[in-house]
């Protein structure tokens, strides 16, 4: 049985994210129903909304601007 290529593979880190926030910086994002909910480190709550990309976008969006 031939081997497939791995040329096309990507061997990068899965769990670097592209955010550019610290882990520990990163709002947490809670679903409920249909509904997402951000907070940020201290509990404290940012967004809630139904589409959990405008509601993680948003938040770390929120949190950049609060660091400078």
């Amino acid at each position: 049985m031939p081997r497939t290529s791995r040329k096309g593979k990507n061997t990068g880190d899965a769990s670097v994210d592209e955010g550019g926030l610290p882990r520990s910086e990163q709002p947490i994002i809670v679903e409920n129903g249909k509904k997402f909910a951000a907070y940020d480190k201290r509990g404290k709550l940012i967004i809630l909304g139904y589409d959990r990309r405008i509601v993680q976008d948003y938040a770390n969006d929120r949190v950049r601007q609060s660091r400078h």
